[in-house]
């Protein structure tokens, strides 16, 4: 088929009495969109927001093959693709189009890909876990292609924040658009409703002994780690907005996001799903083929004051078993960009530092490398993809014994979120693991936490480490902060 190559109209416009969360709630409301924002490791927002709506193309899997959902006659041709495997789809999709911008206002005229950041140019979206069975052969028992949930999307309209210098820029694929928000509720109270007792599968018995088989399995030489997860549900209690926005305020990370998608029934999995999260760790990143990586392994939970937290980062930095689970990421990082990179680029940047967030801080490492000539941003995540830091090591046996251990599907818990960019001739992209993210279908919020065992793990104290990191999405849902909830469970 003739490459598909559509134009974004701009207009840049002052943006110093408009947030994004105001402007959000004014032009997408309760319609599906996109929001996706970053703050820095000292809570400073990023430099960038993305609002995007008005979905023109959906890509998503239904029994492991693509579906192509536009309601846009030059889009159509993709349908073309319809049927395909759903990452060949993908890369059929990512190959036959593209996307070119103008922009206007701002005392300055833009046309092409310097003018915005690629951030504007994409389709955005998430993969479940599961999509890691169509990533790997050898996964295809374990995480079913046919049962994968995923989607990625084109909107026809954005709005681009660039906080630094306080304007942004309206883009739509139609000239001629303009925004048009509706008046929005000032001061609405954000206070957490009351919500039921959240239910825990696994328990804390069955996730104890879930830590002993690990344990059992590594001392046999099966695996070296396994991240166990436990998963965590309460009836919804809120709008699902006002949740992320206690969410953003209570745990500012560097990949927050709010996803919500079509009530379609064709969507299968996804049909009405809406995603928020708060994650503190990137997936991968390729900047025009600069990739890279950044393993997070070791944990402690934060002070109440800087002399404490300074003991707990000495703490953790001493830690045998932290420092031996860390080095094991990063080597898995390495190998994973090994993989796809040109040879000899693949290097540690900055290794274990301890980074400070909201309620935890880290240990983490930042692994580079140049893309090889040829390939693409599936090929990308198709390296890298679960992250090990959600899997264990070596990946595919770890992944195996998770699927034996863990009594549900993943969904999107342990997967990416982000976006796949649309430029001719440059890989570009930039995912987040999703972690500290909750999902939303049929009035009921899931989400899940997990924890890295090794040989000597103690059960109680690797449930305790589930607790801590989910503990902030419980305090945002339900309204209850201070103490463990899940204590007596």
């Amino acid at each position: 088929m003739q490459k598909i190559t559509l134009t974004q109209h701009g207009t840049w416009l002052p943006a110093d009495v408009q947030t994004t969360i105001s402007l959000y709630m004014g032009l997408v409301g309760d319609q599906p969109g996109i929001l996706l924002e970053s703050a820095e490791v000292d809570g400073r927002l990023g430099r960038y927001s993305l609002i995007a709506f008005d979905y023109r193309l959906m890509l998503h899997p239904v029994d492991g093959r693509l579906v192509v959902e536009t309601p846009d006659e030059r889009l159509k041709p993709l349908k073309e693709f319809e049927g395909l495997d759903y990452l060949t789809g993908i890369k059929e999709v990512v190959a036959n189009l593209s996307i070119e911008q103008e922009a206007t206002g701002g005392n300055s005229t833009t046309i092409g890909r310097d003018g915005l950041p690629g951030l504007t140019r994409g389709l955005y979206g998430y993969f479940g876990y599961g999509v890691a069975g169509m990533f790997e052969r050898k996964l295809k028992d374990v995480c079913r292609p046919e049962d994968a949930e995923a989607c990625l999307v084109l909107p026809g309209q954005m709005v681009l924040f660039d906080h630094l210098r306080h304007s942004c820029c309206y883009l739509s694929l139609d000239e001629g658009a303009t925004p048009m928000p509706a008046p929005i509720q000032w001061g609405a109270d954000l206070t957490a409703p009351e919500a039921g007792t959240p239910k825990v599968h696994p328990g804390k018995e069955e996730y104890m002994a879930g830590v002993a088989r690990c344990k059992e399995l590594i001392a046999e030489g099966e695996c070296i780690q396994v991240v166990l997860s436990t998963r965590f549900t309460v009836p919804l209690p809120d709008e699902p907005f006002k949740i992320y926005r206690r969410l953003r305020q209570a745990n500012p990370s560097p990949f927050m996001f709010y996803m919500k998608f079509p009530d379609c029934p064709s969507m299968g999995k996804t049909c009405g799903t809406t995603l928020l999260g708060s994650s503190p760790e990137m997936m991968v990143r390729s900047a025009a083929g600069s990739l890279e990586v950044r393993p997070i392994a070791g944990t402690r939970w934060r002070g109440a004051t800087e002399k404490e937290d300074i003991r707990l980062e000495e703490e953790l930095l001493a830690d045998p078993k932290e420092r031996a689970e860390h080095v094991m990421l990063v080597d898995l990082g390495r190998n994973d960009l090994g993989r796809i990179s040109k040879p000899g680029t693949v290097t540690v940047e900055k290794f274990m530092n301890v980074e400070r967030f909201s309620h935890v801080m880290h240990l983490t490492s930042y692994v580079e490398g140049e893309l090889k000539d040829g390939l693409d941003g599936v090929d990308v995540l198709q390296a890298t993809f679960p992250a090990g830091t959600l899997s264990g090591a070596p990946k595919i046996r770890a992944m195996e014994i998770i699927a034996d251990l863990e009594p549900q599907e993943r969904g999107p818990y342990g997967g990416c979120i982000g976006w796949m960019g649309l430029d001719d001739g440059v890989v570009s992209l930039d995912t987040g693991i999703t972690i500290r993210s909750m999902w939303i279908r049929d009035g009921i919020c899931h989400w899940q936490a997990g924890a890295g065992i090794v040989y000597d793990s103690d059960p109680e104290a690797e449930w305790n480490e589930c607790n801590n990191k989910a503990r902030v999405i419980l305090e945002v849902i339900t309204g209850k902060g201070g103490t463990d909830v899940f204590a007596d469970r």
